[in-house]
């Protein structure tokens, strides 16, 4: 009766580690920048300062066929120099950008800002963003 010698397990597997590991790198990297360009940017982005550059205003949209999200970010630096990011609340719904062209004019107390805003459409009003107001943290 003759018997099967089984192959060793410690076969080479033709499989370079040097090669593995930049296969694997360049998956990775691949991922990343798959789902960094699968997140859209939004329509319009806009950085209201004020006179002081004590505060910062993001204003900003995204908008789809279903319409448009807008936000306004709050950025007050504190006196020990921390930052304080609150959203701000805004009143203005529609399924098109509004914030193509803006304007900016802050209140002599940087307690508000009014914003003068034009759409491509030609579309124009005007909103007072109260900083009191934004206290929004999500």
């Amino acid at each position: 009766m003759t018997s099967d010698n089984p192959a060793p397990d410690n076969q080479p597997t033709g499989i370079r580690l040097g090669s593995f590991i930049i296969v694997a790198v360049v998956v990775i990297i691949g991922a990343f920048a798959a789902v960094w360009f699968a997140i859209p940017g939004p329509d319009t982005q806009h950085r209201l300062v004020s006179p002081s550059g004590t505060r910062v205003i993001e204003l900003a949209e995204l908008c789809s066929p279903n319409g448009c999200s807008r936000v306004a970010i709050l950025d007050q630096i504190r006196a020990d120099g921390t930052h304080l990011r609150t959203g701000c609340p805004l009143a203005i719904s529609g399924p098109d950008p509004l914030f193509d062209e803006i304007a900016s004019n802050w209140s002599s107390t940087e307690e508000s800002v009014t914003v003068d805003y034009a759409s491509d459409s030609g579309s124009t009003g005007s909103l007072t963003i109260d900083t009191v107001l934004c206290t929004q943290t999500e």
